[in-house]
């Protein structure tokens, strides 16, 4: 499997699991078990069959084809921008939810920890200078690796 394809994997998986645990409880106290339960497979029937449909599609292009390139061939530029819009849309509304959900609890961890009210919203920045600055330098860790790998006598 190509790295891309396993970073798919895992961006799905974390998306789908990740957002459900966030969501799911607040989500589903308001309206109760059986209409939960019945969204849920539902949004699953609905999900299987959009997923079929593209297995349909991909089947008849290459393995590298990506989701803008078929928009494109099968709905023209309008579908394209469309579907482009959209994916984005989604990314940052699921970063926005993350980094929103992720702050408060860690402005509630630390208010437990240190007995003083400590606001959501230095939470939220907080987490954000974190998850973003430990995302920003990851070259530099991997560069810093890979000289550190490196034997001695490539320096001298």
């Amino acid at each position: 499997m190509k790295n891309r394809t396993l970073g798919s994997v895992f961006i799905v998986a974390g998306t789908t699991i990740g957002a459900g645990m966030l969501a799911m409880p607040l989500a589903a106290a308001g309206v109760g078990f059986g209409v939960t339960l019945a969204l849920l497979v539902g949004l699953w029937l609905l999900m299987c069959y959009t997923a079929l449909l593209l297995v349909e599609v991909y089947q008849h292009e290459q393995a590298d084809t990506g989701l803008g390139t078929l928009a494109k061939r099968y709905l023209g530029g309008g579908g394209q921008w469309l579907t482009s819009f959209s994916m984005m849309f989604l990314m940052y509304a699921l970063t926005a939810a993350y980094i929103s959900g992720a702050g408060e609890l860690l402005a509630v961890s630390i208010s437990q920890w240190t007995s003083q009210d400590f606001p959501t919203y230095l939470g939220v920045l907080l987490f954000t200078l974190v998850a973003g600055g430990s995302s920003a330098s990851a070259p530099i860790r991997w560069i810093c690796s890979t000289v550190f790998c490196l034997p001695p006598s490539r320096f001298s």
